[in-house]
């Protein structure tokens, strides 16, 4: 009777890519936004290895040691692990934006807990990253995201070398992701400088009026106008956002 036959350098490459995607998707928020157990993404993500490496026609040959098998492995995460970086700064970008935002009117003080991670998350920080999830999904980003892996594999197979970024890299990633931030929400920052003066005028030329108790509705109020008309010119921002995602997978790669 004939044995089952396992191609032992697809099965490789397969677990390689495995590794690579499950700390790639593992640190991206897609990954806290569907709300799906953890058997789901590593069903998942085996599927996606698996269909790619058909459709690549992937192999890797097996080391001939234990150690090689481990640095392989070991390789294939840190690779993950640093395409999943680059993804999640460029959305940690508008939470980070929010949370300057709540902080500036008061709402960080009205911090919602997230069933999810059970922690206070700040409102506007919530709803500017489901924002970008939506521009996301809705600019077809997740089809440049399976195209941005497939490219990846193409550039690096599975077990191949490639040479770990250097610290500028890494320097011009975080502040790519600050200074995302701070556009997306410069005119809503503008706005409440201009109301923190008058009500710093305010409180000069009237030291019997409560600024605190006036001025954070005014802020408040003030804040979610400028977010609401400022929300369509955030779209561009957050698309480029995306997009040096992929310069960086493509500063690594090559």
């Amino acid at each position: 009777m004939d044995l089952l036959q396992i191609d032992l350098n697809w099965a490789l490459a397969c677990g390689l890519v495995w590794t690579r995607l499950g700390l790639l998707l593992g640190l991206s928020p897609m990954a806290q936004a569907v709300k799906a157990p953890p058997s789901f993404w590593v069903l998942f993500t085996l599927a996606l290895s698996g269909t790619l490496c058909i459709a690549l026609n992937l192999r890797t040959p097996v080391p001939a040691t234990l150690e090689g098998l481990i640095f392989l492995v070991l390789a294939e995460a840190t690779l993950g692990a640093l395409m999943g970086l680059a993804l999640h700064s460029a959305f940690a970008a508008f939470s980070m934006a929010g949370r300057i935002v709540d902080l500036q009117m008061g709402l960080g003080m009205g911090a919602v807990l997230d069933p999810v991670s059970r922690s206070n998350v700040p409102m506007l920080s919530v709803a500017l990253s489901m924002l970008a999830l939506s521009i996301f999904f809705g600019g077809e980003g997740h089809h440049a995201l399976l195209r941005g892996i497939a490219r990846s594999l193409e550039w690096v197979p599975p077990g191949g070398s490639w040479q770990f970024p250097d610290a500028g890299n890494l320097l011009v990633l975080a502040a790519g992701m600050f200074s995302v931030a701070v556009v997306v929400i410069a005119p809503t920052l503008f706005i409440l400088l201009l109301l923190e003066i008058a009500l710093s005028v305010a409180s000069r030329v009237l030291p019997q009026m409560n600024i605190v108790f006036i001025g954070m509705p005014i802020k408040t109020f003030a804040g979610l106008i400028v977010l609401a008309l400022s929300a369509p010119a955030m779209a561009p921002v957050m698309e480029s956002a995306f997009r040096s995602v992929f310069t960086f997978w493509q500063g690594v790669l090559q």
